[in-house]
């Protein structure tokens, strides 16, 4: 276990001749603050870890860590991601692993904004080139489906294909394929849950994200959250370009639009027949065209229909994530998961959760390895 560290004697000069150990404390003493106590151990158990394992390989002072010794600490970590993989009672899984790694790198940037080491080793190719994939080790009723930042990219860059491919052949609506497009993007760059962007058919107040709670400009949408209350959720600029392109092809005649209208055919015909100001029947090729004449707001696709949709198009592009169908929920885990390497304050920001805790109880595994040699070490005399 790490070593705990006394405020009154946390070394405040930090530099190329500092101790690891005193530098860990500074480390330590630096990222708690506001901190919970149980975040504080974290760090300090998990690169307090590092410092003994570096120091086992030569490094007394800031200056002696190198690439190497942070490769070892990688390879250290894959280690135990394949004994969970073995044995789901031992070691941690792949997801861990780069949670602890990421404890390391800012551990060494700390190091670096105080100019103790010239560069940040944790960044180097040979490190990260010896860290295991996300996924080993993830068994079971414990795979939630994370979309890695490798899925990400490869959905959204198939769609921006489907949607140009749409337009230069007409084998699909590019309306349509353009809507389906920012559909996956807004779901892959704001972190905002299913039920926040999409219609609940047994929850009235979750009508689906409409164009008056956008604004392009600023980059955030706003959104009915799990709390009940309006929030508002940043909205990164891939997914503002991409949701931008859609509102042109939409070209919405009301802000009270939904941003993503249902393609559904009955449900579309349903809102025009039940109109009275409309005597004239709807078909595939007028219903837009009367919804639009008779001011009529089309129905959200809903979380169901949105469900379907995404599986069709990992179906269709045979993007998956571990082999499963891509889900809206996996895009809101995956952002987070990478969010939470840099810090878990800015992934509890976007993702709009409570408190840091509720951040940390969903992108830290139960690790009963790590328990049990925490436990041991406690009572070791």
């Amino acid at each position: 276990m790490g070593p705990q560290s006394d405020p009154t004697t946390v070394p405040t000069d930090i530099g190329a001749t500092t101790a690891l150990d005193d530098a860990l404390a500074a480390f330590v003493a630096h990222v708690s603050k506001g901190e919970s106590g149980r975040h504080r151990g974290e760090v300090d158990r998990v690169v307090g870890e590092f410092v003994r394992s570096a120091g086992e390989r030569g490094a007394a002072t800031a200056a002696d860590l190198s690439d190497r010794q942070v490769e070892a600490y990688a390879s250290h970590l894959a280690r135990r991601s394949w004994a969970r993989e073995e044995d789901p009672d031992a070691g941690i899984t792949g997801r861990t692993a780069h949670q602890y790694f990421a404890l390391v790198r800012s551990f060494c940037t700390f190091l670096v904004e105080r100019d103790a080491i010239e560069s940040n080793p944790a960044k180097s190719t040979v490190a990260t080139d010896a860290l295991p994939d996300r996924s080993i080790g993830v068994r079971g009723d414990d795979r939630e489906q994370f979309w890695s930042p490798e899925t990400r990219d490869a959905i959204v860059r198939w769609t921006d294909w489907r949607a140009e491919n749409a337009l230069d052949h007409g084998w699909l609506d590019p309306a349509r394929a353009t809507r389906d497009r920012a559909i996956v993007a807004v779901l892959a760059y704001s972190g905002a849950r299913g039920a926040e962007l999409f219609r609940d058919p047994q929850n009235d107040r979750r009508s689906g994200l409409r164009w008056r709670h956008v604004d392009l400009e600023a980059g955030t949408l706003r959104v009915y959250g799990k709390t009940q209350e309006w929030q508002r959720t940043p909205l990164l600029e891939p997914g503002v370009d991409r949701l931008r392109a859609h509102y042109r092809r939409q070209d919405p005649p009301i802000e009270e639009w939904p941003v993503f209208a249902t393609s559904h055919l009955p449900s579309l015909y349903r809102i025009v027949r039940e109109a009275e100001s409309v005597d004239a029947e709807p078909t595939r090729g007028t219903v837009w065209e009367l919804l639009r004449e008779h001011d009529l707001v089309p129905p959200a696709i809903s979380t169901a229909g949105a469900r379907t949709l995404l599986k069709r198009l990992s179906a269709e592009s045979g993007i998956t994530e571990d082999g499963e169908p891509l889900l809206p929920h996996g895009a809101r885990r995956g952002l987070g998961d990478e969010l939470y390497d840099a810090s878990a304050e800015l992934a509890q920001e976007v993702l709009r959760h409570q408190s840091v805790e509720t951040t940390h109880a969903s992108y830290r595994d139960d690790d009963v390895g790590r328990l049990r040699e925490a436990a041991e070490d406690a009572l070791d005399p």
